[in-house]
């Protein structure tokens, strides 16, 4: 069985503002010729195929579109599952249309049986070569629909709890299906894992990142999924975090991560989606995975320190475009700019010129304070995990407001600036 897991395309995504329309379409391009090049029986996205659970016509075209250039290669198999961005009720409203070209839609656990979320999947000689068990994002009320009425499990249990539960039933569903035959079961998942390698591996590091799962989710019980929740199939395809990951040191449980850059902090990692193999010999089964990376038509840029390293990188990056040896001469760049306060200095003064003078291409989107990450974080230190989930907007805004601002609510400064702020953001929020 030959396939290929991919996850969090974000279709519709417009990072500061970004049109990302033209980057989305040459993935898909390259995405249907390597299914041809690596003659893939089945292609698995694990969820987050939109940025919105209303996406725009352009995102839903290009979705659409996509699945239905498939017909002519040797994918006989799709698999979607919905992801935390994404609408189940829109992803599965055209699941009985797609089923006729074999892409099976699972936006939801809602109404559904642990056998309606196991299929077969044939290879091109129309061969059962193997099961999946598509299982997508399901929410913390969905999490507890699933307990027993005399069934008790605490804020901290239940993430773990509930989601072994699901698999262990679903799991029996597709053991049922394979009905002892010696062909791979894989499964899918939208969640956050405990025990990743890579950037989020461990607390003790200092870099922070955008992985797809904000600061308060990591903080509350969404963070502590352990692999053991997983049933022993083969693989388990994961969304969700947007970089590619294994879990708990396994081979056979991964994130493929995002085809596309989806913060400036990852603007260096290469992206990637991953081709899988696997060979069943009775009980044992043989396992390959290799990452490939994806191509990048829009290039992003994070330029850090201070005022005058920046200006100094800005002044490189415009002579690298008039030489025409670097490979943002002929595509889309764009910039943030992560600098360092200095006292006495109006930083967008500093660097007018340096910036004026850059080629038509390289584009200034973002500007950033050094650190300015370490304050959400930080806000936050005082509260329980099980306390943060229960604050509101206000209360959230109010906690970075005193942070930002090294303040007491207590204080007479503290109230000054609360008052001068939370106004404001009130007004937005309306």
């Amino acid at each position: 069985m030959r396939f290929i897991h991919t996850a969090d395309w974000h279709l519709g995504n417009q990072m500061h503002e970004i049109d990302r329309r033209e980057e989305a379409q040459a993935f898909l391009r390259w995405l249907k010729n390597l299914i041809i090049e690596k003659n893939a029986d089945t292609l698995v996205i694990a969820g987050d195929i939109f940025d919105t659970a209303n996406p725009s016509v352009d995102a839903r075209r290009l979705y659409y579109t996509f699945l239905a250039s498939l017909v002519e290669t040797s994918c006989k198999n799709v698999i979607i599952v919905g992801g935390n961005h994404d609408s189940a009720v829109m992803l599965d409203s055209a699941k009985e249309l797609l089923e006729v070209l074999n892409i099976r839609v699972v936006g939801s656990i809602n109404n559904l049986l642990p056998a309606q979320m196991c299929f077969e999947l044939k290879d091109s000689s129309e061969n059962v070569c193997g099961i999946c068990l598509a299982v997508p994002f399901v929410r913390e009320l969905e999490l507890r629909n699933l307990l027993n009425e005399d069934e008790k499990c605490s804020d901290s249990d239940l993430y773990s709890k509930v989601y072994q539960k699901l698999y262990t039933v679903v799991f029996e569903e597709a053991e049922k299906l394979r009905n002892g035959r010696a062909i791979p079961v894989i499964a899918t998942g939208h969640l956050y894992a405990a025990d990743l390698e890579g950037r989020l591996a461990s607390k003790k590091s200092n870099e922070k990142s955008d992985d797809g799962v904000k600061v308060l989710d990591v903080l509350g019980t969404l963070g502590n999924v352990p692999s053991s929740v997983f049933p022993p199939v083969d693989y388990v395809a994961l969304g969700h975090i947007h970089y590619s990951s294994t879990v708990a040191e396994n081979p056979a449980i991964r994130y493929s991560g995002s085809p596309f850059v989806m913060g400036f902090d990852e603007a260096n990692q290469p992206h990637h989606v991953l081709l899988v193999e696997i060979e069943k010999s009775g009980e044992k089964s043989n396992l390959n995975v290799e990452k490939i990376e994806t191509p990048r038509t829009n290039l992003y840029r994070r330029i850090s320190g201070t005022l005058a390293e920046i200006k100094s990188e800005l002044e490189k990056l415009s002579e690298k475009q008039k030489l025409g040896k670097s490979e943002e001469k002929n595509k889309p760049v764009f910039v943030e700019l992560c600098y360092k306060r200095e006292l006495g200095v109006n930083t967008q003064e500093f660097l007018a010129e340096a910036i004026k003078s850059l080629p038509e291409n390289v584009n200034v989107v973002s500007w950033k304070i050094a650190d300015s990450e370490k304050i959400l974080s930080s806000s936050f230190d005082k509260f329980e995990a099980s306390e943060i989930k229960n604050l509101d907007d206000k209360e959230i805004f109010t906690q970075l407001i005193l942070s930002k601002t090294s303040l007491s609510a207590e204080t007479e400064e503290g109230k000054a600036a609360l008052e001068k702020f939370l106004p404001l953001f009130m007004q937005m929020c309306d």
